[in-house]
Formats: structure tokens, C-alpha cells, sequence
């Protein structure tokens, strides 16, 4: 499942999104945010779950299944079989080989 990742869209408006979450953001004309949609910096608008065993790169963002959005500050693996402790806002947490800050 895919799930909106940034509050703003291509032109730095604000997105909509009425059940946080899920993929049922949509922008100010009301269209669907989805898969390969960038923000006005070139991120991308949509995040993945957070999944073990898995290589990330500098710049990856996951969301955790307790709903925190956190990016990838020095790439590595993830765990093997436990998903992080989210973090307090802006703080880091070690994940096997990957260190990861919130961000949401």
C-alpha cells in the first residue's frame, strides 16, 4: 500500500488527504496523488511501508506501521526481523546498518 508522503504537492500547495494514511490524497484541483508524483523539490510524493531485511538509500523515506514518516540519513539495511521505535520529531534511531529521522 502506497501512502502520501509530503503535504504539498509539484507547486508547494497544500495536499488533501481526509483519512491520513492511505492513498486517497489528492491535490487542489482534486486529482489523485499517485505513484511517481514529485513535490515542488523533486521528492517523491508517495513513501512505502517500512519492510525488513531491505537496502536503503540516503534519502529514503518509509513509514512506520505506528504511522511516523522517517528518512533514510545513512543508507544500510533494515533489521531483520523488528521494525524501529519511531523517535521523537527530528531525532535519529539506528536500524541494524540504516539511521533513520523522523520527519512526521
Amino acid at each position: 500500500m502506497v501512502t502520501t508522503l509530503n503535504l504539498r504537492d509539484h507547486l508547494g500547495r497544500l495536499l488533501t488527504n481526509v483519512t491520513p494514511g492511505t492513498s486517497n490524497a489528492t491535490d487542489q484541483l482534486g486529482r489523485a496523488v499517485v505513484t511517481g508524483d514529485l513535490d515542488f523539490v523533486g521528492r517523491d510524493l508517495i513513501s512505502t511501508l517500512w519492510a525488513v531485511s531491505t537496502a536503503y538509500a540516503l534519502g529514503d523515506y518509509v513509514d512506520l506501521s505506528t504511522g511516523e514518516l522517517l528518512v533514510c540519513v545513512a543508507a544500510g539495511t533494515s533489521h531483520a526481523t523488528t521494525e524501529p521505535t519511531a523517535p521523537a520529531y527530528g531525532a535519529t534511531v539506528v536500524d541494524a546498518t540504516a539511521t533513520w529521522r523522523r520527519v512526521f
